[in-house]
C-alpha cells in the first residue's frame, strides 16, 4: 500500500516545469525571492545562489549564477547585472546601484518588484483585451480565403455549365476568386515582404520616430500611445526618486526606458538639459509640448510640496487605469464592428452563390 502511494506521489507537482527562455514573470519571481531573502538578512551572494537555483527559467538561472560568481569575486551586484542588458533593464540596474550605495538593497528590491508587477499586470490586461478582436479578424480573413479559394471556384464551374447570365455580385466574387487563384501566392509573398521591410524600417531611429509620430496623431490610438508614455514616465521616475536617486540622474535613467520611442526619448533629453541648466521640472516638462496638462499640473504640485515622488506615483496609477479603460472601451467598440463586417462579408458571398441558383430554379426548365 505504501509503495502504491509512493508510486502515485511520484507524479506530484513538487517541481515546476522549467523552460529555456526568460519572461517578465520569471523576473518578478526572481526579484520577489531576492527581496525576501535580503530582508530576512541573508547575505547577497547566498541570496543570488538560492534565487538562481529556484528560477524556473534556464536562461535566467544561468545569468543569476554568473552574477553570483562575479559578486563572490568582489564585483558589485549592479556592475555584474549591467553585463546582461538583455535581461536587466537600465533603470533596474540603477535601482540596484542605489540600493547597494544606500545599504537598503532589500527594501529597494521590494519596490522594484512591485513596479515590475504593475507593469506586467497592465501589459496582461491590454493584451487580454486585444486577443478577442484579433481572433475575430483572423477568423474573418481565414473564412474569406477558404471561401474564395476553395468554395467559389466549384460553384463558378457549375454556373458556367448552365451558361445563364450571372448577377453583378456573382461576377465580382468569381473574378475575385480567379484573381486570388492566379495571384494569391504573389499577394502573400508581397504582404510578407512588406511586413518584413516595415518592421525593419521602424527599428531604425528615423523609422521609429516617423511611426511613433504618426501613431500619436491617430484618434484613440494616439491617446493610448500618449497615456501609456505618461504612465511609464511617471511610474519609473517615481520609483527612481523614491530610491533616493537625484533628479538629474533619474531623468537620465528614465530617458533610457524610452529608447524604442525616439519622440519621448528626445523630449526627456530636452527636459534633462533644461533642468541641468537651472530650470525647474514643471517648466521643462511643459516646454516639450508632449506631456499632458494633467501630468504637468501634478508635477507642479509635487515640486511645490516637496513630495514629487509620491505625486508621480499617484499619476502613474491614474494613467494605468486610463490606459486600461481606453483599451477596454476601444476593443468593446471594435468587436461589434468586426462582427458586422464578418456578417456582411458572409452574406455577400452567400448571396453571390444563391441568387443565380434561385434564378436557375425559377427560370424556364427550372
Amino acid at each position: 500500500m505504501a509503495q502504491g502511494k509512493k508510486g502515485i506521489l511520484a507524479f506530484a507537482r513538487v517541481q515546476s516545469k522549467r523552460h529555456k527562455g526568460s519572461t517578465l514573470d520569471d523576473l518578478v519571481s526572481f526579484f520577489q525571492m531576492l527581496s525576501t531573502l535580503l530582508n530576512a538578512g541573508t547575505p547577497l551572494y547566498n541570496s543570488l545562489k538560492i534565487a538562481g537555483d529556484q528560477s524556473e527559467s534556464d536562461k535566467l538561472s544561468k545569468v543569476i549564477k554568473e552574477i553570483a560568481n562575479h559578486v563572490a569575486a568582489g564585483e558589485t551586484f549592479h556592475q555584474a547585472a549591467a553585463a546582461h542588458p538583455k535581461v536587466f533593464e537600465n533603470h533596474w540596474i540603477q535601482m540596484i546601484r542605489t540600493g547597494e550605495v544606500s545599504g537598503q538593497l532589500g527594501i529597494l528590491m521590494t519596490r522594484l518588484n512591485e513596479n515590475i508587477k504593475k507593469t506586467r499586470e497592465l501589459r496582461a490586461k491590454v493584451t487580454g483585451a486585444l486577443i478577442y478582436p484579433c481572433i475575430l479578424i483572423g477568423v474573418a480573413f481565414a473564412s474569406l480565403f477558404v471561401m474564395l479559394y476553395k468554395v467559389v471556384p466549384t460553384f463558378a464551374e457549375f454556373f458556367h455549365d448552365f451558361g445563364n447570365q450571372l448577377p453583378a455580385i456573382t461576377v465580382f466574387v468569381i473574378n475575385l476568386s480567379h484573381f486570388l487563384q492566379e495571384k494569391g501566392l504573389y499577394i502573400l509573398a508581397g504582404l510578407a515582404s512588406a511586413v518584413y521591410l516595415f518592421r525593419k524600417f521602424i527599428r531604425t531611429e528615423t523609422g521609429a520616430r516617423q511611426f511613433q509620430s504618426f501613431l500619436m496623431t491617430l484618434p484613440v490610438v494616439g491617446e493610448l500611445v500618449v497615456q501609456s508614455a505618461m504612465e511609464k514616465f511617471a511610474s519609473n521616475l517615481a520609483l527612481l526618486l523614491k530610491s533616493g536617486t537625484p533628479l538629474l540622474e533619474s531623468l537620465k535613467t528614465a530617458q533610457e526606458i524610452f529608447k524604442k520611442n525616439p519622440v519621448y526619448f528626445d523630449a526627456i533629453g530636452q527636459i534633462h538639459g533644461a533642468v541641468s541648466r537651472g530650470s525647474n521640472l514643471v517648466a521643462s516638462v511643459e516646454a516639450t509640448g508632449l506631456f499632458t496638462s494633467m501630468l504637468t499640473g501634478m508635477v507642479k504640485i509635487g515640486e511645490e510640496s516637496g513630495k514629487l515622488s509620491e505625486v508621480l506615483g499617484q499619476v502613474a496609477d491614474y494613467y494605468a487605469t486610463r490606459v486600461e479603460n481606453l483599451v477596454t472601451t476601444g476593443t468593446g467598440m471594435l468587436e461589434p464592428l468586426i462582427v458586422i463586417g464578418m456578417g456582411v462579408m458572409v452574406c455577400g458571398l452567400l448571396a453571390s452563390i444563391y441568387i443565380p441558383m434561385f434564378q436557375m430554379a425559377g427560370g424556364p426548365g427550372g
